[in-house]
């Protein structure tokens, strides 16, 4: 399979500076409207000008009927690789990767390389990780949205993530077991690093990838 080639408008690079919600707005992401821009703001906007190596785990395939599909959840214009673009805008001095299972998400722009590969598949995971030799400043996980995978994907992604780094679990559903056992689910995977669930209802795990010696989780 050949990855469509995007031409990028380096020109937009010296409009005036988009921040991050109005990004995910510009390419038609939904991370806007599902109230993460002001997470991502807080987050990262101290190092959206640093030299970085960020990964996004889901694309957004618009094939009907699979996993994950945006196919009657946006619009029939909408194109794989909208938050792609974004954090591409977004950190400007960066390289931006996806990753995902389904073909229709595979394209190369400025900046963005996308790769094919199962986050809850660890020989999938590691034969990818191979190839790029890379360590990852920042992932979003905007996988499947399921417990099970959100999992999967965390314990497999989580040694490909440098020492510092962030790592973000995005679409925690209502009543996932991430959140309802205590939450210890995500401590059982990751010790002692750093992390807390944030949202209305608990719908992002942040985690760093550092370590504390606290007693309590929230």
């Amino acid at each position: 399979m050949s990855k469509i080639v995007i031409e990028y408008d380096k020109e937009m690079e010296t409009e005036g500076e988009l921040d991050i919600a109005e990004l995910f707005r510009k390419y038609g992401s939904d991370k806007d409207n599902n109230g993460y821009s002001h997470l991502y703001s807080i987050l990262f906007d101290r190092i959206r000008n640093d030299n970085l190596n960020v990964l996004e785990i889901g694309i957004g395939t618009m094939i009907p009927g699979v996993c994950s599909s945006m196919k009657n959840y946006m619009s029939d214009d909408y194109c794989p690789g909208a938050s792609l673009r974004a954090w591409r805008d977004y950190f400007k001095n960066s390289i931006i990767y996806g990753m995902d299972i389904q073909e229709d998400t595979q394209f190369i722009d400025d900046r963005i390389v996308t790769y094919l590969c199962d986050s809850t598949n660890e020989t999938s995971v590691n034969s990818v990780m191979l190839g790029l030799n890379v360590k990852f400043d920042i992932i979003i996980d905007d996988g499947h949205h399921y417990d099970e995978s959100q999992k999967r994907t965390l314990v497999n992604f989580l040694p490909y993530l440098k020492d510092g780094g962030i790592y973000v679990i995005e679409d925690i559903y209502v009543g996932s077991r991430l959140t309802s056992n205590g939450p210890t689910e995500i401590r059982d995977l990751i010790g002692n690093y750093e992390h807390f669930f944030v949202g209305l209802k608990n719908n992002q795990c942040v985690i760093r990838k550092k370590q504390i010696n606290a007693t309590g989780f929230c």
